[in-house]
């Protein structure tokens, strides 16, 4: 399926900027779908099919654009073959990655294949052979000295030792966006070779794009009207612990937490993994999977077979979905648990990077659909090499999950045209900012990037962002009383309070010191803000990449600040380290702890994860200091915690005026 942009002339909406005439040029799509028809042909030489099979084959197979069943079949056995060996390469170069020979031999390897035929025309072999490989290999470590324990089940085996750590609550891991699998159920002709199958996460994924891109795609997307299923497509998170401990081999996400509480004696009798389908949003995750019931579930029935509370690990995105949860489960609207709900079921929080305030790359993700993915680069470089603009935004559109994260709090949190709280010498206060006469569209603060992307958004998209989240602040508790049943409220922290769970402690714990997405330079293929509307067309408005040498901390159009690499120290720390120390957001007393743990990876040590000093959003899960932290607060020894803050969050604080 294909949408051609259409231009929406004035609607009666209010302007954002000033206006000139000039008609919109349709944005030239560079990256093409796989298998583009190209010239020439050649007939293969039987006496010597062993190699033309490969060499002569594939580009007539391949090439040549016939749309013709038994061509389909043949080119997608010989594509299959070259994905398979590829994938099979993967898991070697991960299981292994320091060997360098592995390296040569993939890249020999795809040399036998006309791999140009399974690529955009924007994307030449011996480039794509060298940035797979570049990702994947792995310098040897440098001989580090430093004293302390690393490799499989550390910390946990040197605490149990010399802390006595022992298993006492139960534990349940809530992952972030795009960390849990997703599998496909359906049965229609496009879904039956994928049945059971992950086309998010694992190799699938990657076949799938490669070589079955629109049918991905339709798996992937969302139905615009009701924000659920497409007709005949059916994708649901995978269920266990392993639906988010890896990616794909070898690339860990919650796999070395799950192996330090093993190491305290945990198994999958006290310790679950509550994956979700995050691309709903939070209300349809309950409305198609029960999801918050069966959480609620899975808790309660916790208590009464061990006596003992539960504690939630969550990362990221995984720590909104749990304030939803809070507020939820006590409402007569949602889980009808009563306010003393959580304190009697839950001992602990543990947010690890969380992102209570959003993160400004969603807006970029939503706005012109451009990304910069953290989870995997893998999946990053394959979604930035054969998606386009057009492709990726109706995506991203689609994902009503996906607005959870735009920022909340607006100008007070994010800063106005004359400045931002977290300011350097250059103010972020711009969140959307134009300087290139872009049809002089004026620059916009973070509340008025939003009504940006309103504008941007179709009809359908609009009504269920509208239906699901809100992004403003409370600042009184008539305002908290008046709206505390509305489930839009529930995913933002300035506009509902903690719960009545006084012996409930929730600990924060993020890195911080990592070059972080925190406004941009955009521009725009049409001048006029009434064109920008693009009925799911190629996004008018994109980052603007020009060099800016006088600026150090802009690269490529994204003005970068303080973070851990995705989420802005801001979203980070203000509510952990200030917001729910204020009695209208915490008026109940809970135990609020804040640990920051810079990002330090190892000198020398070029494996793309960092070592277990890094502190970045993904590969903090795999941080020792943030382990072990971890492990203390599920032993109970989590009042032996207490604040390790060591950026400037707190005399940012003090310039929010909330």
């Amino acid at each position: 399926m294909s949408y051609l942009p259409v231009a929406r002339g004035t609607d009666g909406k209010k302007e954002l900027g000033k206006h000139n005439q000039q008609s919109p040029e349709s944005e030239v799509c560079t990256p093409t779908a796989i298998g583009t028809p190209r010239d020439g042909s050649s007939t293969p030489d039987k006496k010597n099919i062993s190699t033309s099979f490969v060499q002569t084959t594939i580009d007539k197979q391949l090439v040549i654009y016939e749309p013709q069943k038994r061509i389909g079949r043949r080119r997608w056995f010989i594509a299959g073959i070259v994905i398979g060996v590829f994938a099979a390469l993967f898991s070697i170069l991960y299981v292994n990655p320091t060997h360098n020979t592995h390296i040569n031999r993939i890249q020999s390897l795809l040399e036998d294949f006309e791999i140009s035929s399974l690529l955009p025309e924007s994307l030449l072999p011996e480039e794509f052979v060298k940035d797979i490989s570049r990702l994947l290999a792995l310098d040897e470590p440098s001989q580090d000295t430093t004293a302390h324990a690393t490799g499989e089940f550390e910390p946990a085996l040197t605490l149990v030792e010399e802390e006595g750590l022992t298993k006492m609550h139960n534990v349940i891991l809530v992952p972030g966006i795009i960390s849990s699998g997703l599998e496909s159920w359906s049965t229609s002709s496009c879904s039956r070779p994928y049945f059971r199958q992950r086309l998010w996460g694992t190799s699938t994924m990657f076949k799938a794009i490669l070589l079955d891109k629109e049918c991905w795609v339709q798996h992937m997307m969302l139905d615009k009207v009701s924000g659920l299923d497409p007709p005949n497509i059916k994708l649901r998170a995978a269920q266990g612990l392993d639906a988010a401990d890896y990616f794909i081999t070898g690339y860990w996400i919650w796999g070395k937490a799950i192996e330090n509480l093993a190491a305290l004696g945990y198994d999958s009798n006290d310790m679950a993994l509550a994956a979700y389908d995050w691309r709903l949003s939070y209300y349809d995750l309950e409305r198609r999977d029960q999801y918050f019931s069966r959480l609620q579930s899975k808790i309660e029935v916790g208590l009464r077979a061990s006596g003992r509370k539960t504690v939630l690990v969550t990362h990221s995105m995984g720590s909104q979905v749990l304030q939803y949860f809070m507020k939820w489960v006590e409402s007569d609207m949602g889980g009808k648990g009563g306010p003393t709900w959580v304190n009697t079921h839950i001992e602990a929080i543990v947010n690890l990077a969380g992102s209570p305030l959003g993160v400004p790359k969603t807006l970029a993700s939503l706005l012109s659909g451009e990304q910069r993915e953290t989870v995997q680069p893998l999946a990053s470089y394959l979604l930035d090499h054969f998606m386009n603009r057009k492709e990726l935004a109706r995506i991203f559109r689609s994902w009503t999950g996906l607005p959870s994260l735009l920022p909340k709090g607006g100008d007070a949190i994010w800063g106005n045209l004359n400045g931002a709280p977290d300011d350097p010498i250059i103010s972020y206060g711009a969140q959307i900012r134009f300087d290139d006469g872009s049809g002089d569209l004026a620059n916009q603060t973070m509340e008025g990037a939003l009504k940006l992307l309103l504008h941007a958004l179709d009809a359908n998209e609009t009504r269920l962002l509208e239906r699901d989240y809100s992004y403003g602040i409370h600042r009184t508790q008539n305002e908290m009383d008046k709206y505390k049943d509305e489930h839009r409220m529930w995913t933002n922290p300035l506009q509902h309070q903690l719960p009545n769970a006084p012996n409930l402690t929730i600990y924060c714990l993020y890195g911080h010191g990592a070059s972080t997405e925190r406004a941009y330079y955009y521009t725009a293929d049409n001048s006029s803000i009434d064109v920008l509307h693009e009925d799911s067309g190629t996004p008018s408005l994109r980052i603007d990449r020009a060099h800016r040498a006088h600026l150090s901390n802009v690269d490529i159009g994204i003005v970068n600040g303080e973070g851990d690499g995705t989420v802005p120290l801001l979203s980070l720390g203000y509510m952990c380290a200030s917001g729910w120390r204020k009695k209208l957001f915490n008026p109940h007393g809970v135990r609020v702890v804040t640990r920051e743990f810079a990002h330090n990876p190892l000198t020398g040590f070029k494996d793309i994860r960092g070592g277990s000093e890094a502190a970045d959003h993904i590969n903090i899960l795999g941080n020792r200091h943030v382990t072990a932290d971890m492990l203390r607060v599920v032993s109970g020894k989590g009042h032996l915690i207490n604040d390790q803050i060591s950026s400037n969050i707190l005399e940012y604080a003090k310039r929010i005026n909330i």
